[in-house]
This record gives C-alpha cells, sequence and structure tokens, in this order.
C-alpha cells in the first residue's frame, strides 16, 4: 500500500490551511524595523562689538522659524553663548545687548555637533535713538494757542488763560499779545463790560461821570480802559519783559489738598518762559501800572495810594479764587478743552511682568547668603508706547540660598531673592515675585542651558508715572 505525501506550502489553498499558515509563519518571517529618530544638535558662537572686543551678558535667542517663543541665555565673560539639545531644523538667532542695535541671524542645525556660528558683530547704537520730529517751540506755541482762543465756559465766556496741557510751550511775545488783543476784541468783553458800564451807572457810580449817554460812555471807557490796561500791560507788557507766562497751567491730579494748595499758590508765583516756577513780579507791576494810568480817567477821589495798595492785595485774593474754579469747576463746563490731560501721564502699573535673567553664576557661591545679584532685563518693558526699560537694562538685588528638599536631588540648591529694583524713569523701582500685592507666592525660577543663570519673572512693586512720549 503506498502511501500519498502530505502537500507542501505551495499547496495549501485552502482558506482554513492559508489562515493557519499566516498565523503561525509570519510573525517569524516579518522583522519589525524601528524609526531611526534624528540626533539633536548644538547652537555655539561669540558676540562681540565692530572693533573685536567681545560683548558680556549680550541676550541670546533662539526661536524655531515657526514659533513664537523660543530658548534665552547670555554671553558669558568670553562674549560666548550655547544652546545644546537642539532638535534639527531651521532657526532665528536675535541677540541684544544695551548700547547696541540688535541683531537677527537665520541658522539651520543639522543632527550632531554644528560648528561654531561666525562671530556675530553688533554695531554701537545711535547716540540719538529717536529721532525728534516735534514742532519747534514757537510753532507748538502757536499751535496751543490757536486751542486756547476756542475755550469758552459753557460756550459762551473766554476761558483764553488757562493751558490743559501738561507740556505747553512757552509763549513768544508776539504770541501773549495776540491771545491778549484776542480777549479785547471777543464780544463777550465788550457786551459784559457794556453791561458793567449800565450797572454802574444806575448805582450812580463815580458820580462825577454824571448820567445819560455821556455819563454812560464815560463809565464804558473807563471801565474798557481798565480792561485793556490789565491785559496789554499786565499780560503782555510786563509778562513779555519779565518773560514770564499770563496763562494758568491746569494741575488735575494728585488729592484735593495738593490741589487746593496748587491753586493758591500760583497766585502768587508764575512759570517762566524757561520752564521754572517765579515769583509773579510781571502781574504785581501791571496791576500798580494799570492802577496809575487809571488816575488820567478816573475821577480825583477815585485817585488814593491806598486804595492802589489794597487793590494789589484784592489781585491776589481774586486770582486765588479764579484759580480755584479753574482747578475744580470751570475745566468740567469748558468747551473746546483738550482731551488729552495731564492726568493721562502714562503708567507703569502696579503688579506688570518683568523678565529677567541673572548675569551672575549662581550655583558658584551657594554657600553665602545675601550676595548682590546683577540681572538683564530680557525683552523691552513698554507701556503705551512709552519705553520704560529696555531690553539689557540691569537690575539689582540680593540673593539667599537654602538646601532644597531631599525630593529635589542631592546637589539641588533653592534660592530667595530680596530687594530687587529695577531703574524705571530715574527712580529705583522695587521687583516682587508675586503679581498681586502682598502675596507669597514662591520664587519660580528655571536654569538658562548649563550656564548656572537663572531666568524668572518678577512683577512691578508700585505704580510708576513714565515721561509722555515727545
Amino acid at each position: 500500500m503506498r502511501l500519498r505525501p502530505g502537500p507542501s506550502c505551495n499547496e495549501c489553498r485552502t482558506p482554513v490551511v492559508a489562515a493557519l499558515c499566516i498565523l503561525f509563519v509570519s510573525p517569524l518571517s516579518v522583522a519589525q524595523t524601528p524609526p531611526v529618530l534624528p540626533s539633536p544638535g548644538n547652537v555655539a558662537g561669540i558676540v562681540t562689538d565692530s572693533s573685536g572686543s567681545v560683548i558680556v551678558s549680550a541676550i541670546v535667542t533662539l526661536q524655531p522659524a515657526a514659533a513664537d517663543s523660543g530658548r534665552t541665555t547670555l554671553t558669558d565673560a568670553s562674549g560666548s553663548f550655547q544652546f545644546s539639545a537642539v532638535a534639527p531644523g531651521a532657526y532665528s538667532l536675535t541677540i541684544i545687548a544695551l548700547g547696541f542695535t540688535d541683531r537677527k541671524i537665520d541658522v539651520s542645525v543639522v543632527s550632531g555637533e554644528n560648528p561654531p556660528l561666525p562671530p556675530a558683530v553688533l554695531e554701537v547704537a545711535p547716540a540719538i535713538a529717536k529721532v525728534d520730529v516735534s514742532l519747534p517751540p514757537h510753532e507748538l506755541a502757536a499751535q496751543q494757542v490757536h486751542q486756547e482762543e476756542k475755550q469758552r465756559l459753557i460756550g459762551i465766556f473766554p476761558n483764553f488763560y488757562v493751558s490743559y496741557q501738561s507740556n505747553a510751550a512757552p509763549l513768544t511775545a508776539a504770541q501773549k499779545f495776540q491771545l491778549g488783543w484776542r480777549t479785547l476784541i471777543d464780544p463777550e468783553t465788550i457786551i459784559s463790560t457794556a453791561i458793567g458800564a449800565g450797572i454802574s451807572q444806575a448805582r450812580n457810580s463815580n458820580h462825577q461821570f454824571g448820567q445819560g449817554s455821556e455819563g454812560y460812555s464815560r463809565r464804558f471807557g473807563a471801565s474798557y480802559a481798565d480792561t485793556a490796561s490789565g491785559v496789554l500791560i499786565g499780560h503782555v507788557l510786563t509778562q513779555s519783559v519779565f518773560h514770564q507766562d499770563p496763562r494758568y497751567f491746569y494741575k488735575g491730579t494728585g488729592g484735593f489738598g495738593s490741589r487746593f494748595l496748587y491753586a493758591i499758590a500760583t497766585a502768587f508765583v508764575c512759570k517762566g518762559d524757561n520752564g521754572h516756577w517765579q515769583f509773579d513780579y510781571s502781574t504785581v507791576i501791571g496791576h500798580l501800572a494799570s492802577g496809575e494810568i487809571a488816575t488820567l480817567y478816573y475821577p480825583a477821589s477815585s485817585r488814593t495810594g491806598r486804595r492802589l495798595f489794597d487793590d494789589v492785595l484784592l489781585g491776589f485774593s481774586g486770582r486765588a479764587q479764579g484759580h480755584l474754579l479753574q482747578e475744580f469747576v470751570y475745566r468740567k463746563f469748558t468747551t473746546h478743552a483738550p482731551k488729552i490731560l495731564a492726568r493721562n501721564q502714562p503708567i507703569l502699573r502696579d503688579g506688570t511682568p518683568v523678565s529677567l535673567i541673572s548675569v551672575e553664576d549662581l550655583r558658584s557661591a551657594a554657600a553665602q547668603t545675601g550676595k548682590p545679584v546683577t540681572f538683564v532685563v530680557a525683552k523691552d518693558l513698554e507701556v503705551s508706547g512709552v519705553l520704560a526699560a529696555k531690553a539689557g537694562s540691569q537690575a539689582t538685588g540680593q540673593v539667599s540660598y537654602a538646601p532644597a528638599p531631599a525630593a529635589a536631588g542631592p546637589n539641588s540648591i533653592q534660592l530667595s531673592l530680596q530687594n530687587v529694583h529695577l531703574k524705571v524713569s530715574g527712580k529705583e523701582v522695587l521687583l516682587r515675585s508675586s503679581p498681586q500685592k502682598g502675596g507669597a507666592d514662591p520664587l519660580e525660577y528655571h536654569w538658562v542651558e548649563d550656564t548656572g543663570r537663572i531666568a524668572l519673572v518678577l512683577y512691578v512693586a508700585q505704580n510708576v508715572a513714565l515721561l509722555p512720549p515727545q
């Protein structure tokens, strides 16, 4: 009896046999190859100025081409920087140093060791970082006078002699005359004088003028002459001779007490054309001169030295009263007053974040407490278009060290900072670790590459008034 040999694999054509072949044979015959990941690269270089001298503590940021943020480090004492474990790809390298123009370089990183970049040379920033495109003072003053000539209480009464501009330009003699002449020919001035003359005639004041149309004309002429001499002598001639400004400068900031005292004080002092406050010689002398001129057209009974002296004292009282009304009342009822006032001065607010990087290697002095430490601002700090602190500006403070928890590792340290200050608008501004005032948030930071420096965010601890943009 002859036996038939079993079927070979080539003969396994039935579905059941084929399925068994796949189940038991394919795992042994097909090899699984894991994907090969590219190894990271590195970016290293040196930063110098145009003379070849190295630049220490320059801020270097490596940012992927399609990202909005990146890694940041500082150049060391030799001007060098390095980024390790960088994924291959296209990057932009931005270098910022205080006193130099910023530099941006395109970088391509490949797997493995990358050769150092050519030296990055920074040019010295121009002495004038911004071009002054503002108007000359006399042209700016002309614009401001034109604005002031539109100011009226409840749209009727002239309110020309008040400036709501915090940086009002000094007036030329011609502009002082223009403002005075505009006041004298204003219809409201003439109508008010006419009404005042009528009231004076009804009371029979200065009875020597008589009654009827002739007496009214004399009273009108004397009253208008008082106004004209007060404006042309007190606000034009003497103000031009003594180089003083005839306007009241609205304060509008601070508490009630400070504004009240300011309004009273400006009855005795005025702003000079040089921008400094001075005793108001112009008004006092102008008042005396106007009083002497008035003796030429008022009856003899009105011309006494005592009355002239009293008028000078009453002038101080009247100006103080007028300035108080300007400071607390008239602004609300003045039409065409500028919208931008002194109180809209840019403010760097409490709690504003400030990005910092330490300059020193903070791991090298772990045993010291209260060690001075210097930081640089990592990016420009701006408020409403005003640069409060440029990237590269320095902040200073003290650092203290303490052992870190055991879970953090055997050589770990814990840092704390005290009295970190940043200079803003000429003031030393304290920085704190918490966004909220009185907060007790722990200091959060991270080590910058393998440099021993830390990067962190601190917060402004008080409001700071900035100089307005020019």
